[in-house]
């Protein structure tokens, strides 16, 4: 475990031994996830969002046919209604 100090801009500096555990580099962007009082720091991974071929081609033909269902068919097919 690592302790920083805040500064009084709120900031706080990752020192080279958690820079070098996330292999993060000036400019890198961090992420930062708050529990309750409990904070986690993570390396953004930059391609997580750049993947081909996550959807089926067909994709945007089958969601145009199912925003045409009216919201009855819509909780029938969900099986909400009969």
């Amino acid at each position: 475990m690592t302790e920083v100090m805040i500064t009084r801009g709120g900031q706080i500096t990752l020192t080279k031994d958690v820079r070098q555990k996330l292999n993060v580099r000036e400019g890198d962007t961090v992420l930062i996830n708050v529990l309750g009082d409990s904070a986690m720091v993570s390396k953004r991974d930059p391609n997580a969002f750049n993947k081909h071929n996550f959807l089926p081609e067909n994709f945007s033909k089958t969601l145009k046919r199912i925003r045409t269902f009216s919201m009855e068919e819509r909780l029938h097919r969900l099986g909400i209604t009969k």
